[in-house]
């Protein structure tokens, strides 16, 4: 396949067969978990924990008080947890040198099921292109996995994907990842107002979440590529 970029469009499509085809694999959930973890690590954070349920959490965090525990359920931050799903949650003063477990209702979960790829990083509209340039350099078959929203397709997902997967050779595209480029084409100009008119999106604003999803839509913003590491933890490439 050499350095193929696929694309599926929600992370319950991932397979044990699809996933044996690809050396790396992007996990993108832009509304918000990647988006919130990529600016976590951006401002000084030293490691996150991606865990599936609230029971993983409370238990690290009971071993190690240093943690802090971020995450939602809901759109909400659980119950004892330092911050919610959203990088206004984290600014550098409070993450800043720390660790930080988190657990979202479908980021994480979009996690857990691209495990079996080898070299799993963290991809958002924010960072496209650093991890485009960080997955292009690996010589590998990639697969982009749009989180998708309650096992549907999400629009801001497919967009993050183009934005990525625009730097392949179009000949080394399949069409899935085609497509994507072609949605993210239309609306690279005016990101902000398709990801307010996205389901989720709408759904955030109606909950006073407007500036989150205003935030998701910084094209490029960092150059930080949150790197899976085989202890679990992920990491900013260095």
């Amino acid at each position: 396949m050499g350095r193929t970029i696929n694309v599926v469009f929600r992370y319950q499509d991932i397979t044990a067969q699809l996933a044996a085809e690809f050396g790396a694999v992007a996990v993108i959930d832009t509304l918000r978990a990647t988006t919130t973890m990529v600016a976590m690590l951006d401002r000084g954070a030293v490691a996150i924990k991606p865990v599936a349920t609230l029971e993983e959490a409370y238990g690290l965090k009971s071993r190690d008080a240093a943690l802090l525990l971020g995450g939602e359920r809901h759109n909400h931050p659980p119950e004892g947890f330092d911050g919610g799903n959203s990088p206004n949650d984290w600014p550098r003063e409070r993450v800043f040198g720390r660790r930080v477990v988190f657990t979202t209702t479908n980021g994480t979960q979009a996690i857990e099921a691209a495990r079996p790829i080898s070299r799993l990083v963290l991809g958002a509209l924010t960072n496209a292109e650093a991890v485009s340039r960080y997955l292009w350099s690996l010589e590998r078959p990639v697969l982009l996995v749009a989180s998708g929203s309650r096992g549907r397709i999400a629009m801001e997902d497919v967009l993050a994907c183009g934005a990525i997967a625009q730097h392949w050779p179009e000949t080394l595209r399949t069409d899935a990842a085609e497509i994507a480029c072609r949605a993210f084409w239309q609306s690279q100009n005016h990101l902000v107002e398709t990801l307010l008119a996205s389901e989720h999106g709408r759904t955030l604003a109606a909950q006073g979440w407007a500036r989150d999803v205003e935030e998701a839509a910084a094209l490029n913003g960092t150059r930080v590529v949150p790197i899976l590491c085989t202890d679990g933890w992920i990491r900013a490439v260095e």
